[in-house]
Formats: C-alpha cells, sequence, structure tokens
C-alpha cells in the first residue's frame, strides 16, 4: 500500500510540474507578443513621425549643400538653380569640341552650336530624385551631414549642326581612296568592284559624337567610321584623265625645263557599266587611250632660244657716273626670260634707281631742262632695246618720247623712262620663250633678243617729219664779256613732230604689215648767246635745216 501511495504522489508532482511548464511557456509567449505589438507600434509611429517630417520638409527648393557640377545651388528653386547652371554651361562649352582620329590624323569638330544649354530638364530630374516624398527625409539628413553632389552636361539640341560641323572641318578633305582601289598596268586601269572608294559614314560619326558629348566625354579621341563602296569613277576620271601637255619652262622654278607628258582618256560611260555588272572582288579592265604631246622634250629644247629676233646698239658718252648708270641698267636687264603672252617692265626690271643700288647722278630732263638726277643716262638702255624689241617685231605695250631728240638713236626712235612715271613696256607674243641680252663693254650698250623662230621675217623702221617747229636765237647781257663778245650758252633744238612707222617682209622679201608705230612730240627748245652788249636788232632765225647733228653733240648738256 505504502508502494502505491508513493506512485500517486509521483504522478502528481509530474502534473504539477508540467502544469508549471506550460504556465512559464504561456507567459514567455505573452511576453513576446507583447514585444512584437510594442515593435509595431514603435515602427508605425517612426513611420507616422518620418512621414511627418517629410511632409514638413516640402519640395519647393534643393537642400542645402547641394552641388551642380561643382556650383552651390543650395536653397534655390529649380528655375534660380537652371540659370546658374545654364550660364556656367555657355561660358565652360561655348567653344566645345571633339577630337576624331581619320586615317591616322586628329582633328577637330566644334559641337558648340548644336548644344542646348538649358539644364531646366536635368535640375528637375534631380530635384524630383532628392525630393521624392520617402526619400525626403534622408536626403535632408545627408545634406545636412555630408552633402549631395550631382554633375549634368548640355544635351545636344541640334544634331544637323554637328553634320555642319564636320562638312566644315579638314577631315572631309581627307583623299581616303586606297591603293588597291584602281591601278594603272600595261596602258589599262585596273579596278577592284567593291574597293578603293571610302567615305565618312556621317551619321554614324554623329551618333558617336552625341553619345560622347552627352556624357560630357570631350576628352577621349572617337575613332571616325568610315564605309566602303565601288569606286568613285567620276573621282577617278579627274585624275586620271588629262590632256597632253608640250613642253615649257616654268617661271616659278627658275625656268626649269618641264617635259612633255602624253594625254590619257578612257570612256567613262563604259567603264561605269563594266563596274556596276561585276561582282564584288572582280578585277575590272579599263582600257586607257593615250595621245602624245605634239612636241618632244628634245624637240622643244633644241628650238629654246635658238635664234636671234632683234638686235640693236647705240654708243655710250658722257661722264662716269652716266656709263655706270648704264653699265648697272643693262646687267639687271641681261637674262631677263618672257614667257608667250608675258609683258617686261622696263622700270620693273632695272628696280629703284638708288644709291645703294649702284647708281648714280647723272644728266637728266625735268620740265624741259637739263637736270642731275638718280640714275640719269638709263634711258639709253632702254631706247637701245626699244630698238631691238622692233626689230624683233614684239608688240610694244607703253613707250613715252624724250623731250628733245635724243642723240644715240634716230628721232622717233627713241624711249624714255622714269621710275613712278613713264615706263617701257613690250610683251612676248610670240609662240616661245624669248631672253634678253643686255651689255655694256664700256664704249657701247647693246640688245640682243633671243627666241624662236617659225616663219622667217625681217623689219624695216622708218619715220616721217609731220611738223617742224623751228628755234629762235636769243641773247642775254653779261656785263663780264667785252663789248664784241659772245658765248653760246643753248643750244637750240627745233620742236617736231615725228611718226615712227614699222614694216615687216617674210623670208621671200614680200610686205606682210606696214603700219604706224608711234608718233612723238619733241618741244623746242630756242638758242641762247651771252653777249657783253646786246646787238640793235635780234638775228633772223636760222633755218633748222642747216643745224647739224654734231652740233648738239658737242654741247655740254649732253642728253640721255
Amino acid at each position: 500500500m505504502a508502494y502505491k501511495r508513493k506512485r500517486v504522489s509521483s504522478e502528481n508532482d509530474r502534473q504539477r510540474s508540467q502544469k508549471k511548464r506550460i504556465s512559464r511557456e504561456q507567459r514567455r509567449r505573452k511576453q513576446q507578443q507583447y514585444k512584437i505589438i510594442s515593435w509595431i507600434l514603435t515602427g508605425i509611429f517612426v513611420i507616422i513621425f518620418y512621414a511627418v517630417i517629410c511632409a514638413g520638409i516640402g519640395n519647393r527648393r534643393l537642400f542645402s549643400r547641394t552641388s551642380i557640377n561643382g556650383l552651390d545651388v543650395g536653397g534655390m528653386k529649380n528655375d534660380e538653380a537652371a540659370r546658374a547652371v545654364d550660364e556656367q554651361f555657355r561660358t565652360k562649352y561655348g567653344k566645345a569640341d571633339v577630337a576624331v582620329n581619320l586615317d591616322g590624323e586628329t582633328y577637330t569638330v566644334d559641337v558648340s552650336h548644336a548644344l542646348n544649354y538649358s539644364s531646366k530638364n536635368e535640375i528637375r530630374d534631380i530635384q524630383d530624385k532628392t525630393h521624392s516624398f520617402w526619400l525626403r527625409g534622408y536626403r535632408f539628413l545627408v545634406s545636412k551631414t555630408t552633402g549631395s553632389e550631382f554633375n549634368i552636361y548640355p544635351k545636344v539640341g541640334d544634331k544637323s549642326a554637328i553634320k555642319d560641323a564636320i562638312s566644315s572641318s579638314d577631315m572631309v578633305k581627307v583623299d581616303l581612296s586606297k591603293d588597291d582601289g584602281y591601278v594603272i598596268e600595261d596602258k589599262k586601269l585596273m579596278i577592284i568592284k567593291g574597293q578603293g572608294s571610302y567615305s565618312i559614314n556621317r551619321d554614324k560619326l554623329v551618333s558617336l559624337i552625341v553619345k560622347q558629348v552627352e556624357k560630357g566625354d570631350y576628352d577621349t579621341v572617337i575613332e571616325c567610321p568610315v564605309e566602303s563602296s565601288d569606286v568613285n569613277l567620276d573621282e577617278v576620271y579627274e585624275r586620271v584623265h588629262s590632256e597632253p601637255q608640250n613642253p615649257t619652262l616654268d617661271p616659278d622654278n627658275n625656268y626649269d625645263l618641264v617635259e612633255a607628258k602624253d594625254g590619257v582618256d578612257f570612256d567613262l560611260d563604259s567603264a561605269k557599266t563594266s563596274l556596276t555588272e561585276a561582282k564584288d572582288g572582280d578585277r575590272v579592265e579599263i582600257p586607257l587611250t593615250y595621245t602624245p604631246a605634239d612636241m618632244t622634250t628634245d624637240e622643244y629644247k633644241s628650238l629654246l632660244f635658238r635664234d636671234e629676233l632683234g638686235s640693236y646698239s647705240t654708243e655710250v658718252e658722257g661722264s662716269d657716273n652716266r656709263k655706270t648708270n648704264v653699265k648697272l641698267a643693262a646687267e639687271y636687264c641681261d637674262g631677263t626670260i618672257l614667257m608667250p603672252g608675258e609683258s617686261f617692265s622696263y622700270n620693273l626690271g632695272v628696280g629703284e634707281l638708288t644709291e645703294e643700288r649702284g647708281f648714280r647722278p647723272g644728266p637728266s630732263y625735268a620740265d624741259g631742262q637739263s637736270v642731275m638726277d638718280m640714275g640719269g643716262g638709263i634711258c639709253q638702255v632702254s631706247s637701245t632695246m626699244y630698238m631691238a624689241c622692233l626689230y624683233a617685231n614684239l608688240e610694244i605695250d607703253e613707250r613715252h618720247c624724250h623731250p628733245y631728240p635724243s642723240s644715240y638713236v634716230p628721232a622717233g626712235l627713241d624711249a624714255t623712262v622714269a621710275w613712278g612715271g613713264c615706263d617701257f613696256i613690250f610683251t612676248n607674243d610670240t609662240d616661245y620663250p624669248i631672253k634678253l641680252s643686255t651689255t655694256y663693254d664700256g664704249y657701247s650698250t647693246s640688245c640682243t633678243i633671243w627666241g624662236t623662230v617659225t616663219e622667217p621675217f625681217s623689219v624695216e623702221l622708218y619715220t616721217e617729219t609731220l611738223e617742224t617747229e623751228p628755234y629762235e636765237t636769243k641773247y642775254e647781257l653779261d656785263k663780264s664779256l667785252g663789248k664784241d663778245e659772245q658765248v653760246l650758252d643753248t643750244v637750240g633744238i627745233d620742236g617736231l613732230t615725228i611718226q615712227s612707222y614699222r614694216r615687216v617682209y617674210d623670208g621671200d622679201g614680200n610686205v606682210i604689215s606696214d603700219s604706224p608705230e608711234a608718233e612723238s612730240v619733241y618741244s623746242r627748245r630756242d638758242e641762247v648767246y651771252k653777249v657783253g652788249k646786246l646787238p640793235g636788232e635780234k638775228k633772223n632765225k636760222k633755218d633748222s635745216t642747216e643745224k647739224s647733228t654734231e652740233n648738239e653733240e658737242d654741247s655740254t648738256e649732253k642728253q640721255e
């Protein structure tokens, strides 16, 4: 019995213990439920509190310590911030360009005119991002601690402006033709179908530029996209086609000989048809036609300056200064080459008459009076050259006579010049170059014109006196002379109007042309005597026909 009571007691203890455990478990669960409810309520409170904060912050202004592209826009409204950033855009990107690599060279493309400098939309996006309702509180705390920084860049507003910038850049001038596009072999033009013609893919290049610009990347060099196609036969024709070129001299390269070249041509329409019908990679052969020049290089060389077209010499008298000026003028003109159609100016050929260039004062005419002038005497070289040009049957463009007839050439056939004034100009109207040979040997100056005679000719020059104005003899009192003494002071010269003519003969002596050349009007100069006593009656006017050329040559006033 005792054993039975003991078992019943143990059972009761287990039950009580189990009830205690259940009670503890129930209390623990209730505690956990209380905690969860507390957490939920706390969370709800926090959310409500955060929502109240977000609602209180508002979204009308950017947060403090907000910067865009390094520009502080904190506390600004969108429009204010946009104005500030827009001004920064215009300053920074007003001369924006990107670099493009094409065929190993780098070119710049100005994109400034294509950009839209309005940042309004981008700043609105920043405002929406930072002020979305549930992010306001967080962004507000960030602005108060570390601040917020954003970078935005101008967008491309006008793609056509980029195309225009590409078109105006130097890259469009690059010849992208490849050597394997076409070659010339055995008098044939060889073209590979689908090769040889390369061009810039402008649309693709615009897209690459837009993509890079809108990322704000102006430093990376863009590889220019190119596309290949058939050879542009029109361009090939422009490069290959040429007219026959006769040999000539190059005035821009010291008159070096330019050799003859054959003309090259091909049937452009037929070539286009053959290329169109071919398949990619096919070799298309286009026959070339060669036309030889009218003259070979050796023939041309043998004709250059072969013949004497005309020559003339005059005896040089006067002072040493005058002879020096004649010598220098001849040296400056010597060796001058004129191409067909080219003109020669004596003033430019001789150059300015300065002491630094070696010229000296010499007798010259000014307002009809004989004076000492720098370079006096050079008119003898121009007159000698004029005569040589007439005998060479060249075209005379400008020529002027002296105030009085010259002693070294016949009246009506002189040519006076003056730096900055009258000039002597002639043109090479032959078919070949001509060369001037002007010399001074200490006694005379000569001009010989060398060229090429294609048809034999000869020239005869003659003159006709149209009008004569005889000079008068005058006397001037000089008390230093005796009553019966008289001294010739000024040699008298008749005034003359003379017409010159050029008569041209062919090789058989037949007259080709006979035409007036130039009219020369010379002034009258009265003869003047210095006397100790004026005569009661003036002497009769001297007959000009009795005056000899020898009297003029004896005068102390030598003419140019």
